[in-house]
């Protein structure tokens, strides 16, 4: 005798079969320093699975957790998208041999699922610290990483940022050049101002030719040339020899 059951109870019974082997996912945020608790989150946070197809959203509950239900096999990236706070990113495999495995042995056919902690930028392979695994359904917990800036906080006025700048050092030291010199002279013992006085005097200090100068004027050419600016020149020598001369 052959059993023919309806098709809307044949629907229900085939879909009442799927939901019992589909995985079901939570996340629960764990406390930190950074954040005390969920509840001070802004309502637009929410986590997705993301993986070859579209991404499988959910948003935050009162209980301060993120439910996927009917997780389906594969493999995916769990992400908690927040405004203030930056969350670290989680590996989620749902096995599918398990399930059919388990479905073989006469057992419940519940997939299993395995959490761990994955990092950006890195390879997929690339696996952290296990979050958790089960058998139809698991708890992960998910640690907030940081505080999200996006302004930059202007630094106040601080009175010692003047010596970092050269021009203000330069400044400073020529204020003590300047100043500083006369009460130097004023209290300099008499063998050193005569010292500084006798350098005064042979142009050390003043007045003279320094080397930078006469190196600076130093008429390459000429040198060259066997010329030089020692002595009187012959045309001015001439005249004066002529004026002793009587007329015939």
């Amino acid at each position: 005798m052959r059993l023919h059951l309806p098709l809307p109870l044949l629907a229900a019974l085939t879909a009442f079969t799927s939901l019992s082997t589909a995985a079901r996912l939570t996340l629960t945020i764990a406390p930190n320093a950074l954040l005390s608790s969920a509840a001070a989150l802004p309502p637009s946070t929410h986590a997705t699975l993301q993986s070859s197809g579209p991404p499988l959203r959910a948003l935050l509950t009162k209980a301060n957790t993120f439910v996927f239900d009917n997780v389906p096999a594969g493999s995916y990236l769990g992400v908690v998208h927040c405004r203030d706070i930056a969350f670290e990113a989680l590996r989620i495999d749902v096995a599918a041999a398990a399930a059919a495995a388990a479905a073989a042995a006469g057992g419940a056919g519940l997939q299993k699922v395995d959490a761990w902690q994955t990092f950006w930028g890195n390879e997929w392979e690339n696996r952290g610290e296990k979050r958790g695994e089960g058998a139809g359904g698991v708890v992960v917990e998910v640690r907030p990483v940081g505080v999200k800036e996006f302004y930059q906080s202007r630094g106040g006025f601080d009175p010692l940022s003047f010596l970092k700048n050269p021009m203000i050092l330069m400044a400073l030291f020529s204020m003590v050049i300047i100043f500083g010199m006369p009460y130097l002279m004023e209290n300099m013992d008499e063998e050193t101002k005569a010292e500084f006085e006798e350098m005064r005097g042979k142009g050390v200090l003043s007045g003279g030719p320094t080397p930078a100068s006469q190196l600076q004027n130093f008429d390459l050419a000429s040198w060259m040339a066997g010329k030089t600016d020692s002595g009187t020149p012959p045309a001015a020598i001439e005249p004066a020899q002529g004026k002793g001369k009587k007329r015939g």
